[in-house]
């Protein structure tokens, strides 16, 4: 009787490698379809809070410009811009009768990706003044004065935003001045009071303040 003999160029080394990699390949068969069936992995909350794009509408009443309505567009958590309409109604200071617009554009930075933020509003504002003088011996005569000007406002506040869309602010900061031109119908010198509150509502460094702040940002 002739006996089956394993061809000597297969030793058991080589029996054991063979048997290994045909159990993997038996393994990847069969989670292969499993595998493929795996959704991928969804996008993260921060992921998906730093892509966001928000837009809203904001007012407010601060000095120097009492009424203010803003619209809004927040880019993720990080940073918001917008655009500025300010507005002081006419009204009398000193005897004279002062009226105050400005636009601007404006951005804020959140460091912290929370509330606080620093920003940098940038634009131009119109004063304007008017009073009645008396130029002895002419008697009365009626003065008009308007001071044009860019300004930038760099500030620090708080920004909050409800998951409803309700948003609140405060913020302080610095009015600073950047060129002027001033036009008068009477020498400046015959009317010191209306210069004077010009010049301080449009040439100078003043303080800014929003004491309150509303709107919506969805």
């Amino acid at each position: 009787m002739q006996c089956f003999r394993r061809p000597a160029h297969l030793n058991q080394d080589d029996m054991k490698s063979a048997f290994c990699g045909a159990l993997v390949l038996a393994v990847v068969a069969a989670c292969a379809p499993a595998l493929a069936s795996v959704p991928a992995p969804a996008e993260g909350p921060a992921e998906g809070q730093s892509a966001r794009l928000r837009g809203g509408a904001l007012v407010g009443v601060g000095f120097p410009r009492p009424l203010s309505i803003e619209a809004l567009v927040a880019v993720g958590s990080f940073v918001a811009l917008g655009a500025e309409y300010g507005v002081l109604p006419a009204t009398t200071i000193d005897g004279v009768r002062t009226d105050l617009w400005s636009l601007s554009g404006d951005a804020r930075f959140f460091p912290f990706r929370g509330p606080l933020f620093v920003g940098l509003r940038a634009g131009h504002q119109h004063v304007g003044a008017s009073t009645t003088i008396t130029v002895a011996p002419y008697g009365s005569a009626s003065e008009a004065l308007s001071l044009d000007s860019w300004f930038i406002n760099p500030r620090v506040g708080l920004l909050w935003t409800s998951h409803e869309g309700l948003a609140l602010a405060i913020e302080a900061g610095l009015e600073l001045p950047v060129g002027a031109a001033v036009s008068s119908t009477l020498p400046l010198s015959l009317v010191p009071a209306a210069q004077h509150t010009v010049d301080t509502l449009g040439n100078s460094v003043i303080p800014t303040v929003d004491l309150f702040r509303i709107g919506v940002l969805f």
